[in-house]
Order: C-alpha cells, then sequence, then structure tokens
C-alpha cells in the first residue's frame, strides 16, 4: 500500500484537485480512492494499467462529489496561488498566463473540462479517455475539438498567445 501511495498519490490528488478544485477535498477523494482500492483489490483484472484503475475511480469519485455538491448548492470553486519561481519578472508572466489559462479551462462545463485535462495535462490519448470515461473515441474527439472551440473564442486568451510569440 505504501508503495501504492508513493507512486500514484500525487498524481491522484492532483488530478481530482483538477475536478473538484478545493485542496481538502481533493485530499479527502485522494484517500477515498485508495482505501476503495485497498479494500477492492481483487476486483482489479489486470485488463488495464494500475493507474487506469485508479484514476476511473478517482474520475467516479470526483464525479460523484461534484453532484453532491450541486445539489446542495454548496459549489467553491477556488483557485491555487502561483508556484514558480524564476526570475520575477518571467515568473509574474508565467504565472500571470498560467492562472489565466487554468481559470478559463476551470470555467468549461465538466464534460469539456474533464476531456481537456486528461488529454493535454495528464497526457492520457483519446482510446484511453474513451475506457476511462466510458464513451465513444469519437465522442471524445467530439468534446476535446469542441473545448478547444470554446477556449479559443476567449479573446484574453488569444491575446496571450500572441504577445508571447
Amino acid at each position: 500500500m505504501e508503495q501504492l501511495i508513493d507512486d500514484y498519490g500525487e498524481y491522484l490528488y492532483h488530478l481530482s484537485y483538477l475536478y473538484v478544485k478545493d485542496r481538502q477535498l481533493a485530499e479527502e477523494i485522494t484517500q477515498d480512492v485508495l482505501m476503495k482500492y485497498s479494500k477492492s483489490k481483487e476486483q482489479y483484472r489486470a485488463e488495464a494499467t494500475i493507474k487506469t484503475y485508479l484514476t476511473r475511480i478517482l474520475i467516479n469519485c470526483c464525479h460523484d462529489e461534484l453532484r453532491k455538491q450541486k445539489r446542495r448548492k454548496l459549489l467553491a470553486w477556488l483557485l491555487p496561488s502561483g508556484r514558480s519561481e524564476m526570475s520575477a519578472e518571467t515568473s509574474y508572466l508565467q504565472g500571470e498566463l498560467y492562472q489565466t489559462l487554468k481559470a478559463h479551462v476551470f470555467a468549461l462545463p465538466v464534460h469539456y473540462r474533464e476531456v481537456i485535462v486528461l488529454f493535454y495535462y495528464e497526457e492520457f490519448s483519446v482510446e484511453e479517455i474513451a475506457t476511462l470515461l466510458a464513451l465513444s473515441e469519437n465522442t471524445i474527439r467530439t468534446r476535446i475539438r469542441r473545448a478547444r472551440e470554446l477556449l479559443k473564442k476567449n479573446h484574453e486568451l488569444e491575446g496571450m498567445y500572441y504577445e508571447r510569440i
């Protein structure tokens, strides 16, 4: 179990944070995922990697939690502060760009946000995402394309992109 925590704990925490946008809740979900896995190791059939299996459990837990929050109308959308420390100017500019992009990705509807996070941040393939979300590959490609279109329509992001070139 300790090896599992060392190997996947941070990954699961970051992924759950991208879903729920609350640090404490992300920690709780990560613990829940690891506990669920430890209680039901026998159900793991090794058809996919452990990482994929844990990610599927995590996505289900995050969706459950988001449904609970929506029902109770207690959504608390928090963004973390910047964390890079290069030169002061570079750090500030990169932090601003990162926070702006992150805010716009977080503003996407959940079904678009999850495919963007899994595809770009976690670097899963379309096939892996389709398996994780139990959707067709075409649905995943469509959601990625539509999410990109929504992000492209944002003039603030477009301006920041052209400033960097």
